[in-house]
Formats: C-alpha cells, structure tokens, sequence
C-alpha cells in the first residue's frame, strides 16, 4: 500500500525499506502545544534531489519509516512521490521508545482494541482526514523487559495486522555494544506475544537489528521466520554492514535480511531542515562491496527487490 495507493509487489523493485523524509523531533507535548507546519516547496526543495539520486541509482520504492508522533505528514509523503516518480509507504502504530519522549496522552490511556480499531481506521478511510493509507504499522519499544504499555502497544499491533494485513516494523532500543542481549531479549518477547494472538513472525521484522552485537540472535531471529532490518547504514561502515549480511548467508537466512540506512530527516525544528542525511549511499558503497566479496545478481535481487516485496505484501500471516 503507498501513499497513492495499492500497487502489485512486482512494481515496487529495487526498495529502501527505512527511510525518513520529514520529521519532528520535539517531544510530542512541545508539538501539541505549538505545532510547526511545514513549508512544503522548502521541503521538496531540500529531499527532491536526494531522491532523484536513488531513482537515477534504480531505486523504484522508498518506504517512510516516520511513527506518527514523529512528524508523519502523509500529503508531503505524497507530494515528494509524485515529484521523484517513487513509491512511497507511510505507517500508522505508537512509538513508545526514547523513555515516552514522542507518545501521546491517546496511546496511554485506549486500551489495545481502541489504539487497534484506531490504526485499522487509517487503513480503511485514511490518515487525518486524507486518502493516504498507511503500508505498514511502525512501533518503537525499547523496553528490556517490556512494559505493560509496550505489551499493549505489541497486542494492538497484532490485532492491526490480523484485520489489515500490514507487516509490523518495531524500533528496538536504542542499545549498542554496552548492552548485548537487550535488544534480542526486547525482540523475541515481541515474538511471544504475537505468536499467543496468532500472529506468524513473518508479518514483523526487526528494526535496527545491527545494534545487537550478539549476531547468533539475528540468527534466532531469521530462523523464528521473522525479518532482520540491518538498516542505519552510513559511509564508512561497509565492513560491519558485510560481516552482517556474509553471516547470515552463510547460515541460509539470506531470504530473511533487509538493507536500508535510516537516512533523510528533513528536521522541521531546524533552520533549512538541519543536515540532510542523504539515501545513496547504499547504492554507490555497499552494493559494490557485496558484489566484490562473492554476492551476485540473484544475491543483490533478493535483498534489494524479493524480499523487500515480501515484506511489505500486506496479506494476514497466520501463526
């Protein structure tokens, strides 16, 4: 589902699977009380280039990993697919990481079936009063273990994707090299808990998954038949990013992994939008370097075009 509407997987192509193109990243109480509307030509002005790069690169799908409280602006989202000849995915879910910095008073108080019926509304009549509907539920957890309010966030996503379809993409953390295990731990109690709503580990996939320095668990993970985003990619770290991949073609999970770099985020609390993290670097640095280290055509069509549509099929995965 893009933001201008249902396409057939086999057009989505070479695909980023988390991405940012705008963002706010006030606290959700700072945005209620003085809301920033943003210049949309200053906006296209700044990403439409960064954008054009990956379409000229191949690149045929972006998706917008934005949450809802972080600046989701589906006609922007819209608007900049139309201008880049993209498509474009935008989310619906709760994003209760960063110690609640971005969860709104809603998400507290509704129970599970309320915050459900509420995202399976965007999918059905759309987002705020728009058409755009929303290709994915996007949640940020980050407890180790998780709260009662992630668990309630976790179930109304299980509910969401039984009525909708939509694959459910959490933000783990944010942990790194000083907390191994958090992560995983955070992860497969996810996994639990869709599986006891029967929900299949296929319909979720790790986010940020490069972050859990203990790589036996992507493993674990990929084995379940969940997904494994290894996906803040930046300049610089193509070593990291091919022992990641090379470990788990070597374990036959090739099928499960997905790439991206976490880039964009067009700031609108920052003059001209802050930097702007820009979406080739994928293409021009870690491509090449698979391709040198023995992953052919097929390999880079799996991670790049197959899987990705796999993914972001939206369909109900049964446990």
């Amino acid at each position: 589902m893009t933001v201008k509407g249902p396409v057939d997987v086999a057009e989505m192509g070479i695909t980023l699977v988390h991405e940012h193109l705008y963002a706010d990243l006030r606290p959700h109480a700072e945005q209620a009380a003085q809301p920033i509307t943003p210049d949309i030509d200053d906006v296209v002005e700044v990403v439409l280039p960064h954008l054009q790069e990956i379409h000229r690169l191949g690149c045929r799908t972006l998706i917008d990993c934005t949450a809802t409280t972080l600046g989701r602006n589906p006609l922007l989202i819209r608007r900049l697919s139309d201008a880049s000849g993209l498509h474009m995915v935008t989310a619906t879910g709760a994003y209760v990481a960063v110690g609640g910095r971005f969860t709104p008073p809603y998400v507290v108080d509704e129970g599970d079936e309320q915050l459900a019926a509420r995202w399976t509304g965007e999918w059905r009549h759309g987002i705020d009063g728009t058409d755009v509907r929303p290709g994915l539920v996007k949640l940020g957890l980050e407890g180790d273990p998780l709260s009662e309010l992630e668990r309630k966030v976790v179930r109304a996503a299980a509910m969401t994707h039984l009525e909708t379809g939509l694959t459910i993409a959490a933000h783990i953390g944010p942990w790194d090299a000083v907390a191994p295990g958090r992560n995983a731990r955070c992860a497969f109690e996810q996994l639990d808990l869709l599986e006891a709503a029967g929900v299949s580990p296929t319909a979720w996939f790790w986010v940020h998954a490069q972050n859990e320095t203990l790589a036996d668990q992507h493993v674990r993970a990929a084995q379940r038949g969940a997904w494994v985003s290894f996906d803040g990619f930046r300049p610089g770290q193509v070593d990291t990013y091919l022992a990641l991949v090379q470990r788990m073609r070597a374990h036959g999970l090739l099928h499960r992994v997905l790439l991206s770099q976490d880039a964009g985020w067009y700031n609108a609390g920052a003059p001209g939008g802050g930097e702007f993290h820009p979406f080739h670097p994928v293409f021009t640095e870690l491509v090449p370097a698979l391709r040198s280290n023995g992953f052919g055509d097929d390999d880079i069509d799996l991670l790049f075009v197959r899987n990705p549509a796999q993914a972001f099929a939206y369909g109900t995965k049964r446990r």
